[in-house]
């Protein structure tokens, strides 16, 4: 029994060994993006939908608009806002990467 437990681990030892590192095989664009989606994941944004409603639906009623209105209104610019924000991110954590 002692034997077969030896043979499988060196099998696993050098089955391991043979099977190409995927880290390795990737391309630096391709490592400077996995980066740039984690780092920007992990940046957080300032803004976004309920934000932005919030501020529709403030501003509508300092006006003395319809606030349901604002509040709509808002949503999507704070929607689109966040998102840009976070493709700027993105952009900016891929392009410094690429410059190492």
């Amino acid at each position: 029994m002692r034997i077969g437990t030896g043979l499988a681990a060196a099998a696993l030892i050098l089955g391991t060994a043979a099977a190409p590192n995927n880290a390795m095989a990737q391309t630096k664009a391709d490592q400077c993006a996995t980066y740039a989606k984690e780092a920007a994941a992990g940046a957080g944004t300032t803004t976004g939908a309920a934000r932005g409603a919030a501020r529709g639906a403030a501003g509508a009623a300092i006006i003395g608009g319809d606030s349901g209105k604002g509040a709509a209104a808002g949503a999507v610019v704070g929607g689109v806002r966040k998102r840009t924000q976070q493709n700027r991110s993105y952009q900016s954590y891929y392009d410094e990467c690429m410059k190492r």
